[in-house]
């Protein structure tokens, strides 16, 4: 099980997702295009979602890892021109039967990003955890959507016009939340 092999099947993975969806890629496309065996890859993987979630998992945390309140807009920035530059495999995912497992994967990447942020932003507040959880959930949904939507129209608006515009909106926001909820 090493970092390696599991990168080599990510790696394969991403080169099948170019021309099928996910949905149609079976673990036989995967293993032959690294030439593994299918022993190999389950020695790695559960299943080829478990992989998804690998891969993804991969990409988020290495966007998403210097990230925080002062600079969000940069990390969000970055997930938005990865999307674009992978246009055909982020396509392939989406309009796979699979959708709702790549929305669960990325709401949990992005609410585990913003409650870090709001949880900074709430020291030395007396703040209910409810009502941080609430916040983080209400952006990540909005996130979501907004990168959703961005998908199905097929990815034409610059990716920094989206970040402006959420920033404009978003500035501030989770500091007046949080005022409004401490104790």
């Amino acid at each position: 099980m090493t970092t390696d092999t599991k990168n080599v099947l990510r790696d394969s993975l991403c080169a099948a997702l170019h021309h099928k969806t996910i949905d149609k890629i079976t673990i036989k496309d995967v293993v032959s295009e690294c030439n593994l065996t299918r022993q190999t890859f389950y020695n790695n993987f559960a299943d080829i979602y478990d992989l998804v979630e690998y891969s993804a998992s991969q990409v988020a945390d290495k966007v998403l890892k210097t990230a925080d309140y002062e600079n969000w807009q940069a990390g969000f920035y970055q997930v938005m021109v990865l999307i674009q530059k992978n246009q055909r495999l982020t396509k392939n995912v989406y309009l796979s039967v699979y959708r709702d497992v790549m929305h669960k994967y990325i709401y949990e990447v992005i609410y585990n990003y913003i409650i870090e942020i709001v949880e900074s932003q709430a020291k030395g507040m007396h703040v209910d955890q409810s009502h941080k959880n609430f916040i983080a959930h209400f952006y990540s949904l909005a996130f979501i959507s907004i990168i959703f939507e961005w998908v199905r129209n097929d990815m034409k608006e610059d990716p920094k016009d989206i970040v402006d515009q959420i920033s404009v909106l978003v500035q501030g926001d989770f500091q007046k939340a949080l005022r409004k909820y401490a104790q």
